[in-house]
């Protein structure tokens, strides 16, 4: 049986696929011969029994590559069970699956998703303690379980004193919003926090992270145009970058949400960016041989920066 999934939600699709097949082989992207290898499984399965297949990240495989799976599912039988991370030709025959997470600034649905990420689990939590958690880590899904797995060692009912006792703030969270402050604000950056006590090379490690996401949406984005939160959507389907992560970046702000995103593309090219990279590799290298410290490699990045 085929299954369309749809969606965002990469925990969900894993909780789906495990309660129905345990033992599920992966294709993804990065596989050679992707249709040679599907073959090898169904062949498996007809010979052995049951074997399930998973088509990571489809919408992202080459076009060729995905026509050439998609002829092969459409002569596929009742066994094996594949399911298929994107969207696929009409008609093939299947069931659709949608597993969406809730749009960045759904505050009250993230804290229904925590919840049902920790049923999933066998766990109970209250909505405090969910809320608590999504502050310390952020409205991110994949930390979201990995704290939870780790709180299932101490109690399988977990409250919000249990998140305040054992789970730490991510770091991460902080800086990322530092780095996005920086990216549209340049050195007004420096009076938002301490940076005497945030290690340049956790800066830098991020703001990496971030230009190289940027470069991608680039990549993709028609240059000037606003997006629509389908278009968001869509650039997310594509890159494998989250709608949270592209909607900071292209400056997609909901009604009523409150943010204040600015559009970072329409600040950056793709020489900007190469720049920028090489610029924080320099500072690395001089900030851990020491010929730096890091009050001037954060001036010295400002200095870059405006420079660009």
């Amino acid at each position: 049986m085929v299954f369309e999934m749809t969606g965002e939600s990469l925990v969900l699709k894993e909780f789906f696929i495990s309660a129905r097949a345990p033992n599920c082989q992966r294709i993804s992207s990065d596989h050679d011969e992707k249709e040679y290898k599907l073959r090898t499984v169904i062949s498996s399965s007809n010979m052995f029994g049951e074997t399930a297949v998973r088509l990571d990240g489809f919408s992202r495989w080459k076009k060729e590559e995905r026509k050439s799976v998609e002829r092969l599912l459409k002569s596929i039988g009742s066994s094996p069970d594949v399911f298929v991370d994107g969207s696929i030709d009409p008609g093939i025959e299947k069931t659709k699956v949608s597993f969406e997470l809730p749009k960045p600034w759904e505050e009250e649905r993230w804290i229904d998703h925590g919840i049902n990420v920790a049923s999933q689990l066998q766990m109970k939590a209250t909505r405090d303690s969910i809320k608590r958690l999504i502050e310390k880590v952020g409205r991110d899904e994949m930390r979201i379980l990995s704290e939870l797995e780790k709180l299932k060692a101490v109690a399988r009912n977990i409250t919000a004193s249990m998140v305040d006792r054992y789970v730490v703030k991510d770091r991460e969270v902080e800086v990322e919003t530092l780095v996005f402050t920086f990216l549209s604000r340049g050195s007004e950056f420096l009076s938002c926090f301490d940076y005497r006590q945030l290690p340049f090379p956790l800066f830098s490690s991020v703001l990496s992270k971030i230009l190289i996401e940027i470069g991608t949406v680039l990549e993709r984005k028609s240059a000037g145009n606003s997006l629509s939160w389908r278009e968001v959507k869509s650039l997310s389907e594509a890159t494998g970058i989250s709608t949270s992560r592209i909607s900071k970046i292209v400056g997609f702000n909901f009604s009523g949400s409150g943010d204040q995103n600015t559009d970072i593309t329409a600040m950056l090219d793709r020489k900007k960016i190469a720049a920028l990279l090489l610029c924080l590799q320099d500072l690395d290298e001089e900030f851990k041989s020491g010929d730096i410290n890091q009050e001037i490699a954060y001036f010295a990045l400002i200095k870059s920066s405006s420079q660009v």
